[in-house]
């Protein structure tokens, strides 16, 4: 076999192919940790000239720094932007940001460049040398699947980055190996298939077959892995996921030769590594002997136990006192509670500092373990004994955010509990003097009253812990409430469709709250003090109002009023109706910035796709990658997605969306069932209907057409596509709807 005929002229070895492959992921590695390294390098920095009292510590001011600033002010925006996938079927469906969307497409090209590199692919006898090449490329990424997914591992450590932001990682380099994995075993297939010997293949050799189980089982590990079937019933997920890993490498062992389980044996270590610190450390954490306690606590194993509160909205307070670790604010723990949620723990977010010398957590409940804590709050009686609560954690990093010279915290419901210890943090650090930031922004959009009742205290003392300092730390604080039935007027119609859109022009099918109570304001306005206008001449942004009946401002004013009243919250807290125009808002606080911003946010994914795209526009309207002297931003997204089965009773044109017979996930939760629920349009990513409704009979265009126009296709019988989108919202271009003036306005079906 000559080198012309085959391609193969000088192949290098698969061993060394292997070693280029782990230059290029390795040197990502690297470079990750050298830009963690002068992140913290600028953070000492901005500190020291904190502490000189030097004017404005956050911004570049020499030459090395600014060039730095700008590089990463590209790579932010560069990884942070979203691109708008052009799927006629969901037109709002947003593909991953670009970062993302590159790092996964450079790794996917590096190992097809490798798996095919010198390689002839119509020459049928490259065919089996192309497989095993294949097979020893997956391989190869193995060991990176598994560094990957340990909460305690050394890339997390090294980089700055924790664990759940390296989890997407895991998944997609999981999904390049099964790429390979089909590449190896397709070539054999096509090799053998010429001479129709598969079947015999597969009948006669046992590593074959040994080769297709492990395929199989790598399948099912994909696509159990898919977002909407492991949200289905998480913990579940997580058991036969390991069960299915340890399956896989298994079965992979027996197959490969000897002189290729080295790369099985590394991702076994490295799991068992992870496994035995998390244990070590989960045993150091809650085994009392380790610690010096009290002397009635010394009698006792466990070192935890817990309290159970029920708090406004369904909401949860679990407390633990005297805890045995330092944590920073932000970071999360498992929670394990045996005698009420045997077998099961949960991620929750710390929402206390060190040095209360408590852990609190605010948790929602919804369906399997949080509404069990609920129930056990609901029902326990003063005084509550304590339950004994095994501790995993903490995990979670983010940059710390005194060294920015200002810092915008936005959160959607129970996202405070991730905002609210990064205020108060900033807050007792102003008060020690070691802050750079002059100014927060606190946002906190919630449903009703009732969850600010959840951290009325806190926000509190944070507001008024720096009220009236001279020079120091400015707090302003903002509580959106968008849907309280006290911000409604009972007007006395009946809650049917007819009275409903009669009643007023900016709502042509308002969701009911219940009863004969619309969803209340669906506002989107930054404050009205600030005068957000562009001109002196342009008039105050209007708010969709409650077709139902609209207290007047004097009535509206006095039901704020006794918000702060009966929450003792301080005036300066705005308590404000609707949603906050977020990009006016952040484009403020960077407008008045003298140095680098930071953004951090979480909530729900509409929320958190909202600050991503705003904070990205922003950037690239002021040119901050271009060097045009506008300051920097780090934007941090902490966020919750969740998935929603039901039944669809009605839709607006805000695509504000009624259900019943509803299913919600919330990631890595239990589903919880509901009767009915409301959805904001605002929040909805995209979506799914089954492929068997009939849409030509279901859909029905309801636009005005010229009566000629009508006459014409009534005659000729028209065009009949499968779904709305053309370009006054007819029938046709896909099942979806969306397009220029049809009805929803771009998010669709």
């Amino acid at each position: 076999m000559s080198p012309n005929k085959s391609g193969m002229a000088k192949l290098p070895t698969n061993d060394q192919l292997a070693q280029i492959y782990w230059i290029f992921a390795g040197g990502a590695i690297v470079i990750a940790t050298i830009v963690n390294l002068g992140d913290k390098l600028i953070y000492r920095q901005r500190l020291a000239a904190a502490s000189k009292s030097e004017q404005n510590p956050a911004r570049p001011n020499n030459p090395l720094i600014k060039i730095w600033a700008a590089i990463t002010a590209l790579t932010r925006e560069t990884s942070q932007a979203t691109i708008h996938a052009p799927i006629q079927k969901y037109p709002q469906l947003n593909l991953p940001p670009l970062g993302r969307i590159l790092l996964i497409g450079a790794n996917i090209s590096l190992l097809l460049s490798i798996a095919f590199w010198k390689f002839n692919l119509k020459y049928y006898r490259s065919w089996e040398d192309i497989a095993v090449r294949c097979g020893h490329m997956t391989l190869t990424q193995l060991p990176l699947v598994f560094l990957m997914a340990g909460k305690r591992n050394i890339v997390g450590a090294l980089t700055g980055t924790s664990y759940e932001r390296l989890n997407w990682i895991h998944r997609w380099v999981a999904r390049c190996m099964f790429i390979t994995a089909s590449c190896h075993m397709g070539f054999f297939f096509k090799s053998w298939g010429r001479y129709k010997y598969i079947p015999k293949k597969l009948e006669s050799d046992v590593i074959s077959r040994q080769g297709l189980g492990a395929w199989c089982v790598l399948l099912w590990i994909i696509v159990s892995s898919l977002a909407p079937i492991r949200d289905i019933r998480y913990e579940f997920f997580v058991v036969q996921h390991i069960i299915s890993y340890v399956g896989f490498t298994t079965i992979v062992m027996i197959h490969v030769p000897k002189d290729m389980k080295v790369w099985v044996w590394i991702p076994v270590g490295i799991y068992l590594v992870d496994r035995v610190v998390r244990t070590l450390y989960l045993i150091y954490n809650n085994i009392s002997l380790f610690h010096k306690r009290k002397a009635e606590a010394a009698a006792r194993l466990i070192s935890y136990r817990a309290t159970f509160t029920a708090l406004p909205d369904r909401a949860t307070l679990v407390s633990i006192s005297n805890p045995t670790f330092k944590w920073k604010p932000g970071q999360h723990v498992f929670l394990h509670c045996p005698s009420i949620v045997p077998l099961q723990s949960h991620p929750f977010t710390i929402t206390t500092l060190p040095s209360d010398n408590k852990l609190e957590f605010v948790i929602r409940a919804q369906r399997g373990s949080t509404r069990r804590l609920f129930r056990h709050a609901n029902e326990s009686l003063p005084p509550m004994a304590g339950k004994v609560v095994l501790v995993d954690g903490p995990y979670g990093r983010i940059r710390p955010l005194e060294q920015f010279d200002t810092v915008v915290l936005v959160a959607g419901s129970t996202g405070a509990t991730f905002t609210m210890p990064l205020l108060r943090d900033l807050v007792r650090r102003s008060g020690e003097g070691r802050v750079v930031t002059r100014k927060v922004r606190f946002v906190w959009v919630v449903k009703n009253k009732g969850q600010v009742g959840w951290f009325a205290k806190e926000l509190r003392e944070a507001v008024e812990s720096v009220t009236g300092l001279q020079g120091g730390l400015v707090v302003e604080a903002s509580v959106y409430i968008t849907c309280d039935t006290i911000f409604t007027v009972n007007n006395g119609r009946e809650s049917d469709a007819s009275s409903i859109s009669s009643a007023g022009s900016f709502i042509e099918k308002p969701i009911l709250c219940g009863g004969n109570r619309c969803c209340c304001i669906d506002t989107i306005l930054e404050d009205e003090k600030e005068g957000t206008s562009t001109s002196p001449t342009s008039s105050p942004v209007l708010r969709n109002t409650c077709t139902c009946g609209m207290p007047t401002a004097a009535t509206e004013k006095g039901i704020v009023t006794s918000i702060h009243a009966e929450l003792s919250l301080p005036e300066s807290v705005n308590i404000k109706t609707g949603r906050p125009a977020l990009k006016a808002l952040i484009n403020k606080e960077l407008e008045q910035a003298r140095g680098e911003t930071a953004v951090a946010v979480c909530g729900p994914a509409g929320l958190k796709g909202v600050v991503r795209r705003e904070v990205t526009g922003l950037c690239d309207e002021r040119a901050v990658c271009k060097g045009s002297g506008a300051d920097g931003v780090y934007l941090h997204v902490e966020g919750f997605g969740t998935i929603v089965h039901g039944t669809i009773l009605s839709v607006d044109v805000k695509m504000n969306t009624a259900l019943r017979a509803v299913k919600m996930t919330v990631r890595n939760r239990d589903p919880t069932q509901l009767d009915t629920i409301n959805i904001r349009g605002s929040t909805i990513r995209y979506f799914i209907l089954p492929d068997s409704l009939p849409l030509d009979t279901l859909l029905v265009d309801d636009a005005p057409k010229p009566k000629n126009k009508a006459r014409k296709e009534k005659e000729g019988g028209g065009d009949r596509g499968r779904g709305r989108g053309g370009p006054r919202g007819g029938r046709g271009g896909g099942r979806g709807r969306g397009g220029g003036r049809g009805r929803g306005g771009g998010r669709g079906f």
